[in-house]
């Protein structure tokens, strides 16, 4: 998967247009291994939806099978 593909996967998670993927500490994502996590094992950061939104959002497997989601609101 490329990061572009991630984009395009939260943006169907979402229900709306992701814009801009970036790493936990905002700075931007060059591969997914700035987004990978180790424990619980999956994925994370920050995004910017194309109507100026911000969240966080974490990505993670659960029980090796499934992948949980989930976002919040992010104030800069």
């Amino acid at each position: 998967m490329t990061v572009d593909e991630l984009r395009q996967d939260l943006s169907q998670r979402i229900g709306r247009p992701v814009e801009l993927l970036l790493t936990r500490d905002g700075e931007a994502v060059i591969e997914l291994a700035d987004l990978y996590q180790p424990s619980p094992a999956g994925f994370g950061g920050r995004l910017h939806l194309r109507d100026g939104t911000a969240m966080s959002w974490e990505l993670w497997l659960e029980d090796g099978d499934s992948w949980n989601f989930h976002t919040a609101s992010f104030t800069e």
